[in-house]
């Protein structure tokens, strides 16, 4: 048991390692992902004190944590709620809207069994202001050209500014899968599938069904899982089944997530207790059930 236990510390170890390898470490879009995976469910609301413990277990500090947020709180994705002298955060109205989106995607991954064509937002240059880039690319849309995004027809229509248009617009089979190599970017978001399935698959093999593994570690390990799939999801414009190649390793990295998080979930969320147990207003029960939480499969 204890060996086991090791063994995930030193996983938990790589995973933190592989994340702060990347430069810029993205510590605000890891902070959406925590609230999102972590808090939402459980009432979406954290002290700073928390989040910066729960953070310094993803190997985050303190310092990148405070900026982060006030970075996050400035751009109105955060508000702030004090008690006492402890301040508290959760995401924004119109943030928790946004995201919810991009999380039932990486949540549930349903494709459409069949090609449609595409949809095709213009936005002329007296609509940009009022643009919400990362809205539309939540949603599926790519940018073609300045001013013109292209999604699948399957994805819902796009929350556009006043003076955009949205077209809808088909294609042959061919045509399709050029403009999802050369626009939607398929090649470099299927080779990051495939890098996340060599980053997990031991992982997973050697997690089984999660007896003997320490709270902080399953929730280190939880966490930074769920969002590099998140990361790679995001950039996933949703193609429909028929367009796709049988054996692409969107299937199996999403396999090894939805394990991984199973076999996580529990020991995760002890830790998660834990942590905000010293917060005057603790975490409410969760709302759903984390060990099936992914779905689709």
């Amino acid at each position: 048991m204890e060996t086991h236990a090791s063994d995930m510390a030193e996983a938990a170890e790589a995973l933190r390692r592989r994340f702060l390898a990347n430069r810029p470490v993205r510590t605000a879009s890891l902070i959406v992902t925590l609230f999102g995976d972590a808090i939402v469910p459980r009432g979406g609301e954290l002290s700073i004190r928390a989040l910066i413990d729960l953070m310094g277990g993803l190997g985050i500090e303190a310092g990148a944590v405070r900026t982060a947020m006030s970075r996050l709180g400035a751009d109105g994705l955060f508000v702030k709620r004090s008690v006492g002298k402890r301040p508290r955060y959760r995401l924004s109205g119109s943030a928790e809207r946004t995201f919810a989106g991009a999380f039932r995607r990486v949540y549930a991954g349903e494709r459409p069994a069949a090609g449609g064509g595409f949809r095709i937002a213009i936005v002329p240059a007296q609509a940009k202001k009022a643009l919400d880039v990362e809205d539309l690319a939540a949603a599926g849309y790519r940018s073609f050209v300045p001013g013109v995004f292209v999604a699948p027809a399957s994805v819902s229509p796009a929350r556009l500014p006043a003076g955009a248009f949205l077209l809808d617009a088909s294609a042959d089979d061919e045509t399709t899968r050029r403009i999802a190599t050369d626009i939607l970017g398929m090649a470099g978001i299927t080779e990051a599938y495939r890098r996340f399935v060599g980053d997990h698959v031991a992982l997973a093999g050697a997690i089984g069904g999660g007896a003997g593994l320490r709270p902080a570690d399953a929730f280190a390990l939880r966490i930074l899982s769920v969002h590099a799939f998140r990361r790679i999801v995001i950039r996933d414009p949703g193609l429909p089944e028929d367009l796709l190649p049988p054996d692409r390793p969107d299937r199996q990295a999403r396999g090894l997530v939805a394990a991984l998080y199973a076999a996580l979930a529990e020991a995760s969320e002890v830790h998660l207790d834990q942590v905000a147990a010293a917060d005057a207003e603790p975490l409410t029960p969760s709302v759903i059930d984390l060990a099936s939480r992914f779905r689709g499969l």
